[in-house]
Formats: structure tokens, sequence, C-alpha cells
């Protein structure tokens, strides 16, 4: 396991010395992993519960692939004191709330709330506790990471949460996961 580590490393440095966007991205990457880390302390500091998901978790249960945002589960009860917590670390651009399968079974509420950050957007979107995802939340796991108390959606709770969403990356990211590749 270690050799392939290191292995994935030399490729990750031979990409990142043949492409400057390359290089670009890993750092996008870091700043993301160290704001969700900046975000969570807030959360958790402000007694919000919530849950990482989307492409972070994805990395959390081994299946690391690009992303842009960090996706959180939070009960709709608590999502005024999410969004305030977030505004005391610069997340003060909220979208107009948005709906994804409107009247159907697995309707999902989602609060998008982005910061400028070196004139780019880092962006968090908070997705509503809903009935359809009540299983995905009593199965919340909490891993810890540099001291900060993580919650992160199970990988059956990520499964159900893709296969809701159902876009071509979402269906790539259930096959990754079901394969053991993640």
């Amino acid at each position: 396991m270690r050799e392939e580590s290191a292995r994935r490393i030399q490729i990750l440095d031979a990409v990142i010395g043949r492409a400057p966007y390359a290089a670009w991205y890993v750092r996008r990457v870091a700043d993301l992993v160290a704001e969700f880390l900046s975000v969570a302390a807030q959360l958790t500091g402000a007694h919000v519960e919530f849950a990482l998901c989307g492409g972070m978790a994805l990395a959390v249960h081994g299946h690391v692939r690009a992303t842009r945002d960090i996706d959180l589960l939070v009960p709709r009860a608590q999502l005024d004191d999410a969004l305030k917590a977030l505004r005391e670390v610069g997340f003060d651009l909220p979208a107009h709330p948005m709906t994804f399968g409107a009247g159907t079974a697995i309707e999902r509420h989602v609060q998008r709330v982005s910061k400028s950050v070196d004139r780019e957007l880092v962006t968090i979107d908070l997705i509503l506790v809903e009935p359809s995802f009540g299983e995905v939340w009593a199965q919340r796991q909490v891993f810890e990471r540099e001291g900060v108390a993580m919650p992160v959606v199970s990988r059956l709770g990520l499964v159900t949460m893709k296969r809701a969403a159902g876009r071509p990356q979402d269906l790539a990211d259930i096959q990754a996961l079901e394969d053991g590749d993640g």
C-alpha cells in the first residue's frame, strides 16, 4: 500500500511539473480541505449538526475525484443557525434556495452560500435533511482530522444521495463506491 501511495505521489508530481493548471488545482483542493476544516469547527462551535456529503465525502470513503465545492447535509431546523455560523467565517453570499425533484418522493432542498477568496468563489451547498434522507442522516459516521470532528454520511448514505441526484457524475461515483474503488 505504501508503494502504491508513493507511486501516486510520483505521478502527481510529474503531472504538476508539466501542467501549471494541475498545480493550481492541487492548491485549490488543499484550500478546499482547509476551508472545510474551518467550517466544521465553526459549525461544531455553534452547535449545528451537519454531515459532509458529495465529492469530499467520496474522498473520505477512499474514492478521490475532483470537486469544486463543499456539500453538507443539515437539519432543516438548523438552517438559519448554519447560515449565521457560516457568515462568521466569510460565507456571506447566499443564493436563492433550490428545489430538486419537486413533487417526487425524493424532493431535495438546497441552500447555496459562497464567499469570495482571491477573486474566486468558494461554495457550500447546504442540503436539507428531508424524509427521503432520514436514513442517510441516521447512519452518518464521525471521523477526526487535525482535532476537528468530521461527521460524514456513510458509504451507503452517499450512494442513496447520489442515486437521488442521478447525474452522470453521481452514477459514476456510485459505480466506483460499489466496485470497491473507494
